[in-house]
């Protein structure tokens, strides 16, 4: 199977500067990709119906994140936003999952109606939803089609939420999308967690992840996180993990018995 592999557009945002998004797109449709994620910052996004006819690549989603004071910013994306119908959203209006972000849901929903657009709460460490529990929760108070998850291998591994196959059976009825990155824990990573690194290295063993997720009948698109932090060249970085994930890719459709696992013996 030659699932859909997106990867989102962080990894172009360098400490040097941006690559522009005809660089990001020409790079991508060259090492294999099927599409992109793209940040709600980005300063192209009035391009992004022009990129599929131009590089034949899919916008997967949007990532856009929520904090208090950005009420306008965020309401002004789901009512512009071209090119796109899925907005990947980050809350982060407290500490904690707080009103303030369920009336930034309430407020939304009724555009996503309107638009055709769906919201994947996106978990993310030091953020106020920082587990996949907390989206859980969040989709059973509001109930409503537009409003799914983002299951974010990052992020799960990074918080220590643990428990992966119940944790996948639990956001199962809501998940819209998979992001893999390769990290380790270490106070060096994004906010002193974890690394951000491309597949092939870290300690997070995606393997088994993609193996969980196919037991499930997963059939969506898979997007690659990656940061500035990763260094190097870039397109050497997106090529490793095109790379990394194809072969996972084979290997679990030859063996995908190697990716069940037994607990650990200590």
């Amino acid at each position: 199977m030659n699932r859909p592999l997106h990867h989102m557009d962080f990894i172009f945002q360098t400490t040097l500067g941006t690559y522009p998004l005809a660089a990001q797109c020409e790079m991508l449709a060259e090492a294999g990709y099927q599409g992109l994620t793209v940040s709600a910052w980005s300063k192209e996004l009035k391009s992004l119906p022009r990129v599929k006819q131009n590089w034949g690549l899919d916008v997967g989603a949007i990532y856009l994140i929520y904090r208090q004071g950005l009420e306008s910013f965020v309401t002004g994306i789901f009512e512009s936003i071209e090119g796109c119908n899925s907005i990947e959203l980050a809350l982060h209006a407290g500490d904690e999952v707080s009103d303030a972000d369920r009336r930034m849901i309430e407020r939304v929903l009724p555009i996503c109606e309107r638009r055709g657009i769906d919201i994947a709460l996106y978990p993310h460490i030091r953020y106020g939803m920082q587990t996949t529990s907390e989206a859980v929760a969040l989709c059973r108070e509001f109930n409503h089609p537009n409003l799914g998850i983002v299951f974010n291998g990052y992020h799960w591994f990074a918080t220590q939420e643990k428990a992966l196959e119940q944790r996948l059976d639990a956001i199962w009825p809501w998940l819209r999308q998979v992001n893999l990155a390769g990290c380790r824990l270490s106070p060096l990573g994004w906010g002193g967690a974890a690394t951000i690194e491309p597949l092939d290295e870290g300690e997070m063993d995606n393997f088994v992840l993609l193996g969980a997720l196919d037991r499930r009948g997963y059939l969506g698109r898979f997007g690659v996180l990656g940061w500035e932090s990763m260094g190097g060249d870039v397109y050497g970085n997106l090529q490793r993990s095109h790379s990394a994930f194809r072969s996972m890719e084979c290997r679990l459709a030859a063996h995908p018995e190697w990716a069940v696992m037994t607990p650990l013996p200590y």
